[in-house]
C-alpha cells in the first residue's frame, strides 16, 4: 500500500479528544514501517519506555490501546468506524521487555464475513522477529455487511 493510500486511510479515522490525563491516549508515536491492502497488514515501529512496562512486561491497558487504535487503518478498509464497535479485546503478554527495547507491532485483519470482523496484532521484537513480547485479538460486529470496500 502507498503511503499516499495510507495516508487517505489515516485522513478517515475519527479524531480523538482524549484528556490530558489518560494514562494511554491516542497520541502515541507509532510510526508506519510498512502497509499492504491487499494483504490486509499494517507494521509499525516503536521503542518502549518505561511508562509502558508493568513488573517487565508490556503493560496490559497500554497493548488494549495499541490493539484498539492500530487496527483502526484496517477496519477502515472493510467498514466506516463509527458503524462498528467491539465485542471483545484480548491481550496476552508472553516475554518481558526492557525500556528502550524497538518492536514492530504487526497488525492483520483476518476476517471480514457477514458483520464480523477480527484483527490480530503481534508485538514483537524488531530485530529478533522470533521473540514475541505479547499478542491481541479484536472482534468487532459492524451495523451492515462489511467487505463491500474489499
Amino acid at each position: 500500500m502507498s503511503g499516499f493510500i495510507l495516508d487517505e486511510l489515516l485522513d478517515k479515522l475519527p479524531k480523538r479528544n482524549d484528556s490530558d490525563s489518560s494514562r494511554f491516549g491516542s497520541s502515541l508515536a507509532l510510526r508506519v514501517a510498512t502497509a499492504d491492502a491487499k494483504h490486509r497488514t499494517v507494521v509499525y515501529e516503536y521503542e518502549v519506555t518505561e511508562d509502558e512496562i508493568f513488573h517487565g512486561y508490556l503493560a496490559s491497558g497500554w497493548l488494549s490501546t495499541i490493539v484498539d487504535h492500530a487496527t483502526e487503518p484496517l477496519v477502515c478498509l472493510t467498514a466506516n468506524p463509527p458503524s462498528s464497535y467491539a465485542t471483545s479485546l484480548n491481550v496476552h503478554t508472553l516475554e518481558p521487555v526492557l525500556p528502550g527495547t524497538r518492536i514492530e507491532i504487526a497488525c492483520k485483519l483476518v476476517q471480514a464475513e457477514g458483520r464480523l470482523l477480527q484483527t490480530t496484532v503481534s508485538f514483537r521484537d524488531a530485530r529478533r522477529r522470533s521473540v514475541v513480547y505479547a499478542t491481541g485479538v479484536q472482534s468487532l460486529i459492524c451495523k451492515d455487511p462489511v467487505g463491500a470496500k474489499l
